[in-house]
């Protein structure tokens, strides 16, 4: 092959392989939309968590000193769960407002993984709380002088354990069904903006 033809074809293979770097680097036009998706999603868990924390320990607050005996004990837990809640949906909102729509593919696609992760790992807690709440509530039957007590406590931690379970499982199937598709187009159009670049003989 004459010398000025490999020199040009040399020339396009390193012209063909930077484009395909380019294309590799620079994130999809999509991929924003992607990011600040979950991280609305986040917001919006903390948001809807804290209120309802909020709610809980403003009722709690109020009624258990106007109540007795297994009624006020109910009301007692339900405010000293919910201050828990109230500080993870803080650190929750904090931890999204510090985050920005600007990550790398790698990046978006490990948080969104993470977060699904996140959700189911609090799934199962939730369903250890609801069988902590039943075993309260049945210790009660050997515990006479804190029948009440225990009775109430686990009463609320059945409730407050119930409810965490179906917000934590609801909104797992939500980040499921709208973040995985659009995660593997992603992944997609990512693969088949790479490049290969043959040797010259």
């Amino acid at each position: 092959m004459p010398l000025f033809h490999q020199l040009l074809l040399a020339a396009g293979s390193m012209l063909l392989g930077h484009s395909a770097t380019a294309q590799r680097v620079e994130p999809p036009t999509n991929l924003r939309d992607f990011s600040e998706q979950r991280i609305r999603h986040q917001k919006t868990l903390g948001f809807a968590l804290g209120g309802y924390a909020l709610a809980n320990i403003a009722i709690g607050s109020i009624a258990a000193p106007q109540t007795t005996g297994e009624t006020r004990s109910i009301h007692r837990m339900n405010v000293y769960w919910n201050l828990v809640n109230l500080g993870i949906a803080g650190i929750g909102l904090l931890g999204a407002r510090n985050r920005g729509g600007d990550e790398t593919l790698a990046q978006a696609v490990r948080e969104h993984e993470k977060m699904k992760q996140i959700l189911l790992l609090n799934a199962g807690l939730d369903m250890a709380y609801v069988m902590g709440g039943l075993y309260l509530r049945e210790r009660a039957n050997i515990r006479p002088d804190k029948a009440d007590q225990l009775r109430g406590y686990g009463k609320s931690i059945m409730g407050q354990g119930g409810f965490l379970l179906a917000f934590d499982l609801v909104n797992y199937f939500i980040f499921k069904r709208q973040g995985d598709k659009q995660e593997m187009q992603l992944i997609s159009v990512a693969t088949v903006g790479m490049g290969v670049v043959l040797p010259i003989k």
